[in-house]
C-alpha cells in the first residue's frame, strides 16, 4: 500500500505527457506542475546535498526568458553552451522540473538541442512558478549545471 502514491504519480505524469502530445509543445504540463513542490532546501541546492554543483564543463547562459520578469505564453527560450576546455557533448544534456520528485523533460527539449544552446520559439508552460534545471558535459568529462526558475503569468 505504501507504493500507491507513487503509481499515482507516475500514472498522472504519463498521463500529462500524452496530452501533451496531442496540444502542442508543453514543456511542463499542467499535471506535472501541480505536483508537490521541492521543498526550501532541495530549491536551493541543485546537487547532492553538502556538494557543490559542477561548474566545469560548457558554460550554460539563459539568453530568454529575462529572468526576474513575469511572462506569457507561448514563450521563447534560448539557452546558449559556450565550451570551455572541449565540445559539448550532446547526449550528456539533461533538464528537469525540480518537484518533491524531479521530472525528467529533456526527451522534449531535445529536438530544440544542438551543442551551441537549445532554441524553442513558442513554448507552454502552466501558470505560476518553475524551477528548471539544466545539466551539460563536454567530451572531456567537465559537468556543468544552471538552475532558472520561471515565472509564468
Amino acid at each position: 500500500m505504501k507504493l500507491l502514491p507513487v503509481a499515482v504519480f507516475l500514472v498522472a505524469v504519463a498521463s500529462g505527457a500524452q496530452a501533451a502530445g496531442q496540444d502542442g509543445l508543453w514543456l511542463i504540463t499542467p499535471e506535472e506542475a501541480a505536483m508537490p513542490p521541492a521543498s526550501p532546501e532541495k530549491r536551493g541546492q541543485p546537487f547532492d546535498a553538502g556538494r557543490e554543483p559542477p561548474d566545469n564543463g560548457p558554460l550554460i547562459e539563459v539568453l530568454k526568458p529575462v529572468q526576474g520578469a513575469p511572462m506569457a505564453v507561448p514563450l521563447e527560450i534560448a539557452v546558449k553552451f559556450v565550451p570551455r576546455s572541449a565540445p559539448v557533448d550532446l547526449s550528456s544534456l539533461k533538464v528537469t522540473v525540480v518537484k518533491f520528485i524531479d521530472i525528467d523533460i529533456t526527451d522534449r527539449v531535445r529536438p530544440f538541442a544542438t551543442p551551441t544552446g537549445i532554441q524553442i520559439p513558442d513554448a507552454k508552460l502552466p501558470s505560476g512558478e518553475h524551477m528548471v534545471r539544466i545539466t551539460v558535459a563536454d567530451a572531456s568529462g567537465g559537468v556543468s549545471q544552471k538552475q532558472v526558475a520561471l515565472t509564468v503569468q
